[in-house]
């Protein structure tokens, strides 16, 4: 068994949850086109919001969201496409995982949380109670760099004073965890709260 010495969470999917699942998965619906194109083409340009600390929120980066269309050949549903967008209620975070994030913590896990989020976007997390569970809460904005780059996750386990091999962390989005091999941190991609509980007993974590 692997030794482990820290936990870390993503926020939005894992978190922060919507009834309705991830955005990526609404958003092709709503364009009509493969999920996969979708994905490819927003983490090709999600740079624009999650990095620098003049980057702007989510729901404002048109310029951002007018690449990823073009990127589709969906630009000229871009007006209607920024509308969705807004419009979409922002998910609430989930009191299943609290509970569970409050347990580990109870048990003396060291927590973390890394999230690719512009500048807006991490003030309106750090707004929430549940940031108190958390030793270290980084974000990719205030970073000037973003999973999966080795460098946030670099950051992220100085920052916990763990080393990389002894860091779990949990995200929603299989292209965050895609450098776990070349950085030496154990990925699980989170899928339900369920299923996290089932995958963190398989590490030996008590839950």
């Amino acid at each position: 068994m692997k030794k482990i010495s820290a936990i870390g969470f993503d926020w939005g999917g894992v978190i922060l949850q919507h009834i309705d699942g991830s955005f990526a998965h609404v958003a092709a619906e709503y364009l009509h086109v493969d999920h996969e194109c979708f994905r490819r083409a927003y983490f090709l340009h999600n740079h624009m919001i999650n990095k620098g600390a003049q980057s702007k929120a989510f729901d404002q980066a048109t310029e951002m969201w007018q690449k990823i269309l073009l990127e589709l050949d969906r630009v000229d549903q871009l007006d209607a496409f920024m509308t969705f967008v807004q419009s979409r209620p922002k998910g609430d975070v989930s009191q299943e995982m609290i509970a569970l994030i409050q347990q580990l913590k109870n048990q003396g896990w060291k927590l973390g949380l890394l999230s690719n989020a512009s500048s807006e976007g991490a003030q309106r997390i750090r707004n929430h109670a549940c940031l108190a569970l958390f030793d270290v809460a980084l974000f990719s904005a205030e970073m000037d760099c973003m999973k999966p780059e080795p460098e946030a996750f670099q950051k992220f386990t100085s920052a916990l004073g763990v080393p990389s091999p002894e860091l779990v962390f949990i995200d929603d989005s299989t292209y965050s965890l895609s450098t776990a091999e070349e950085i030496g941190y154990i990925p699980i991609l989170f899928q339900n709260t369920s299923l996290l509980k089932d995958q963190l007993k398989a590490l030996g974590i008590s839950v």
